[in-house]
């Protein structure tokens, strides 16, 4: 029993181990429909036991294997199992009417002291009677509220051709399954009837400051049991909800190290 306990440990720390380096795309197909994830976090060496600040990238979209149209993204659900912690407590909030119809860097003018990321989205637009055509969006993301004062993080998209701005509020919940955080959004309220999201990317977190001493928006820790320095874990999934009604998720698993002396 020793000895199987023992090869079992080996395997996962060599597993960690690989995991840890593991960048690619995570995807999954269903007909001729694929989904796909990608994500991770730096700094990778955190305590074990304390939270330290971290920078979370995601990245996915959709595609068809076909190359027929697009299907419509009605609702993205992104959940993060990155044993972290979301902190807005002294950091301004961004009212999403302060938004509307800016470009990106009037957005930064109006609420600068509340941004938490940046990124860009790639669509398709589809038009009656016209072929359709590609468009990509600047992405600034901003900490706000929504309309019943639930913490959400407010996507502000821009294109300069057209000339087409638009907001994506990802509502924050919290859960007390495998995935703790988790950010919804309907996009076909926010973008309207015609953009089919192909692509996006984000990278959230920074540092403020709250009564003089430096905090962190997005915070983690590496809490493998002790002779071990390195795990593996589920760091993130998306679920794609269609037109129609028919879902696709994918998950990304990535790994963390140790800090020395932690």
């Amino acid at each position: 029993m020793k000895r199987r306990l023992n090869l079992a440990l080996a395997l996962v720390g060599l597993l960690a181990v690989a995991v840890v380096g593991q960048a690619a795309a995570e995807r999954s197909q269903k007909g001729n429909v694929q989904v796909s994830l990608n994500g991770g976090f730096s700094p990778r060496k955190l305590p074990r036991n304390e939270k330290a600040p971290v920078v979370v990238r995601l990245s996915g979209g959709v595609r068809t294997a076909d190359a027929a149209p697009l299907p419509r993204v009605n609702r993205l659900k992104l959940e993060l199992g990155w044993r972290g912690r979301m902190n807005t407590r002294g950091l301004p909030v961004c009212p999403a009417a302060r938004l509307r119809g800016l470009a990106s860097g009037q957005a930064l003018a109006a609420c600068g002291p509340s941004q938490v990321g940046l990124g860009n989205l790639n669509a398709k637009i589809f038009l009656p009677g016209q072929l359709p055509f590609d468009v990509k969006a600047n992405l600034l993301a901003f900490n706000g509220r929504t309309k019943v004062g639930r913490r959400a993080v407010l996507l502000h998209a821009y294109t300069s051709d057209p000339p087409v701005s638009f907001l994506i509020p990802f509502v924050v919940r919290r859960s007390d399954g495998l995935f703790k955080t988790t950010l919804v959004t309907t996009i076909r309220r926010a973008v309207g009837t015609w953009p089919h999201v192909a692509r996006f990317r984000i990278e959230v977190g920074r540092t403020f400051r709250r009564e003089g001493e430096e905090q962190s928006y997005l915070n983690a820790s590496c809490p493998v049991p002790q002779g071990f320095t390195a795990a593996p874990f589920s760091f993130a999934r998306a679920t794609y909800t269609f037109a129609g009604g028919d879902e696709q998720s994918t998950e990304s698993v990535r790994g963390c190290r140790v800090r020395k002396g932690t």
